[in-house]
């Protein structure tokens, strides 16, 4: 999860309360007002009441509030409350994100393996190319993924890595041996 991504799925949520809150107060302002005639056809009739879009409320008010305004300040504030609920609902969504976000370990989560994770992933196994040792146990990766020892110049990649594996390997192997010196030390 990347900090910049918009998370559409947060966005909805919070348009969701406010259209859910708006839709709720003018559906309460039509019942407070007695499913008047001159508020408008209704969008659609849901077990015999009036089900009227959510944006209404606006409109009635508008051209009502003379003749009703203790309703539509409750109205208006119902509406109210629910964009309140919603800017809460995004701040606590922002909130878990961001607890979330130190939970991630894609990078920064490095560790050395314990003994049991090196047995069960099958590193002290007596066949394959030599990785290194751990207490005593020589480590060897037997499987089709490739191996890459990663270090500078005279650190020890052919001495500890290469000839090892290339005295205990049971097959034929292909080396690219510029200078001699893995052939020199394992078949010369």
């Amino acid at each position: 999860m990347q900090g910049t991504s918009v998370l559409f799925g947060q966005i909805l949520a919070v348009f969701g309360i406010v259209i859910a809150g708006t839709w709720g107060a003018t559906q309460w302002t039509a019942a407070h007002l007695g499913y008047q005639l001159r508020l408008g056809a209704p969008w659609f009739d849901l077990l015999g009441t009036p089900v009227y879009h959510p944006w209404r409320l606006f409109e009635w008010w508008y051209f009502f509030d003379a003749y009703a305004p203790e309703i539509f300040l409750r109205g208006g504030a119902i509406a109210a409350c629910s964009g309140f609920a919603g800017a809460m609902a995004a701040i606590a969504m922002s909130v878990w994100r961001a607890r979330q976000s130190k939970l991630v370990t894609t990078y920064g989560s490095a560790r050395w393996a314990l003994p049991d994770e090196i047995h069960r992933s099958g590193l002290t196994g007596p066949a394959g190319v030599f990785l290194g040792r751990k207490d005593g146990d020589y480590l060897r990766h037997e499987g089709p993924e490739h191996v890459m020892a990663f270090a500078p110049t005279r650190s020890g990649k052919g001495v500890g890595l290469v000839v090892p594996t290339l005295l205990s390997w049971p097959g034929s192997a292909v080396i690219h041996d510029i200078k001699g010196e893995n052939w020199n030390l394992t078949a010369g």
